[in-house]
């Protein structure tokens, strides 16, 4: 199976191509699509939910909304949380806001089990830092970017750091990936966002499989089982 740990599934066309043969993880960024996701999950087998409301749509929500969400979560036995988290680096004006409504996830998270799926643009070591201050044990860092040094911590923690197709023109995200266990590893696409013309869509997570395979000289069949195991791991299937 391929797993797309992060993908906004309401964005693509035809979820239908993609029933055979992939497990995907679909985000949401507020209370609209986080409904919509619960109900995509309901009509196809492969599809998990996650509901939550983006960083960048903080300015239009607050914490009410947030619990409200999240209760309804709870009820509709939902098992994860994002797409959340903080971002200093492209809206830094609702940081304070962000943050209050990141506490109200942080308490479910903590109180239910769930798995976060986390969006943490400049904020790496703050978020961290507030998953162990709440103690929370499953922690997905979506495309992570951050710091080198915060990796290992982050590794050593049992926390999952995401292998976005970016690595073909990112870098920093190449380096992350090349430096982290296969164990602590997930596969994402992020469909359907467009970076710097590289178009995200679930089908580049074969290519994202084909790197792992070559950076831990391991066939990839192994490589495949490894990230779907690891998949189980987080949700404790």
């Amino acid at each position: 199976m391929l797993v797309d740990m992060h993908v906004h599934c309401t964005e693509l066309k035809s979820l239908e191509s993609y029933s055979q043969g992939y497990l995907f993880v679909c985000v949401a960024e507020e209370l609209e699509t986080s409904r919509a996701v619960v109900e995509l999950s309901r009509r196809f087998h492969f599809i998990k939910p996650c509901v939550g409301i983006h960083p960048w749509n903080i300015a239009r929500s607050g914490i009410e909304e947030a619990r409200i969400l999240m209760e309804q979560a709870v009820s509709d036995n939902v098992k994860c949380v994002g797409e959340v988290g903080l971002d200093s680096k492209f809206v830094p004006e609702t940081l304070t806001r962000q943050r209050e409504v990141f506490k109200v996830f942080l308490d479910y998270a903590k109180e239910y089990d769930l798995v976060l799926n986390l969006h943490t643009a400049g904020t790496h070591r703050e978020v961290f830092q507030m998953l162990k201050t709440w103690r929370v044990e499953k922690a997905y860092f979506h495309w992570y970017t951050g710091p080198e040094d915060l990796l290992k911590e982050l590794v050593d923690n049992g926390y999952f750091i995401g292998v976005n197709p970016a690595w073909k023109i990112q870098e920093k995200h190449y380096k992350i990936i090349s430096k982290t266990p296969l164990d602590s590893l997930l596969t994402e696409s992020d469909a359907p966002y467009q970076y710097k013309g590289l178009s995200l869509k679930p089908e580049l997570v074969n290519d994202s499989l084909d790197l792992l395979a070559r950076l831990h000289n391991l066939e990839r069949r192994v490589v495949e089982e490894k990230i779907e195991e690891n998949f189980k791991r987080i949700f404790k299937q």
